[in-house]
């Protein structure tokens, strides 16, 4: 009940008053970790305080974004973009922990102080992200340049779609292309056959797998860890953390350039057998992803996270699902809860002329 009152009175103190709105430009994106160190920005916390909304102590978000907003707090990215869907451009929703009737509602502000904040605010930092970000500008300016020209215009897009975790668009980035070259070879070569297929695949792919789970026991064994070791005096940090800390920085060095060479080796594989993947964007037909082979639920998932983000962008993209000829009965059991999947996403989708085991994904028309 304390909880609605305020909020009733701060809306009756607000009401009539023309509120600021902090600049979606003014947010920073930055590691937790420089929170942390203070390295060189102003922000209006404790290095030892948490994220206001998860609760999240710094310390355990070394790794993660995090963003510093205009007033000088600081929300971890995710929480920030979870809050932004929470509350549309368009509309304000009812507070969910005030009761039914009740009119109050929840807006885009800074947990802290309230500020509003612009909607943009989220694609600014995800514009930061992307340009800080080396490995995902090499890898979306090889998609440009082999796939479809203006594909890296799409990469900030997916970063909002993962509440601007770089890691795993940068995991999404090796996929697209990965796909991509499987999807394009499927289409361009009858010779090619499905377990050709999935050993270029997975050729490619087996340093990259190596490295993701020997990052991920590293980062588990950091967690468990206590940063500070007062036995060597005031703030010192353990030893074993700053082992563990830096073998984990390392791997991710090395698991980054690892995924850049393994795409392009993708590439030049199918490029000398003559499939059709050529390095010029001309020769290209566009952006080919094969789910082929996954069940169901994995491929709905694969389309949400490679075909959604990039389609504002590229207009189009082709999807091979397999004409169904080797399921149960012969029926094209992907192919059709494709099709569904995507129009329930109020895409356009058709078979394509000549391949039915392909389908062409392509935004609405606006006046249909």
């Amino acid at each position: 009940m304390e909880r609605v009152e305020a909020s009733v009175a701060q809306r009756e103190t607000e009401a009539g008053e023309e509120e600021a709105v902090a600049a979606a430009d003014t947010a920073q994106l930055v590691r937790g970790g420089m929170l942390l160190d203070n390295s060189g920005f102003s922000w209006n916390g404790d290095a030892d305080g948490q994220c206001p909304i998860c609760l999240e102590k710094w310390s355990s978000l070394s790794d993660a974004s995090v963003a510093v907003l205009e007033c000088g707090h600081a929300t971890c990215a995710a929480c920030l973009c979870h809050m932004r869907e929470s509350v549309p451009a368009t509309e304000e929703r009812q507070d969910p922990l005030v009761p039914h009737g009740q009119s109050v509602t929840t807006r885009f502000q800074c947990p802290h102080c309230t500020l509003l904040l612009d909607p943009a605010t989220v694609d600014n930092l995800a514009l930061q992200a992307y340009q800080a970000s080396d490995l995902l500008r090499l890898l979306a300016g090889h998609l440009a340049t082999a796939v479809a020209p203006g594909l890296h215009d799409a990469v900030p897009a997916m970063l909002v779609h993962r509440r601007l975790d770089a890691a795993a668009v940068e995991k999404e980035l090796f996929e697209l292309i990965s796909r991509h070259a499987v999807g394009a070879a499927a289409r361009t070569s009858g010779s090619l056959d499905s377990r050709r297929k999935q050993e270029v695949y997975l050729e490619a792919r087996r340093p990259v797998v190596a490295l993701q789970r020997e990052l991920e026991r590293e980062a588990e064994k950091l967690a468990t860890l206590d940063k500070r070791d007062d036995r060597l005096g005031p703030g010192a940090v353990s030893a074993e953390w700053r082992s563990c800390r830096g073998r984990c920085d390392e791997l991710r060095e090395t698991l980054r350039a690892s995924q850049q060479n393994a795409a392009a080796s993708i590439f030049a594989t199918l490029n000398d057998e003559s499939l059709g993947m050529g390095s010029d964007a001309g020769e290209s037909e566009g952006l080919c992803i094969d789910l082929h082979g996954l069940h169901v639920a994995e491929a709905k998932a694969k389309f949400d996270e490679l075909v959604v983000p990039v389609l504002p962008v590229l207009g189009r993209c082709v999807v091979v699902t397999g004409r169904g000829s080797h399921s149960k009965g012969g029926e094209a059991a992907l192919r059709e809860a494709l099709v569904r999947h995507a129009r329930h996403r109020a895409l356009r989708c058709a078979v394509m002329q000549g391949n039915g085991g392909a389908l062409e994904i392509s935004l609405p028309v606006l006046d249909e």
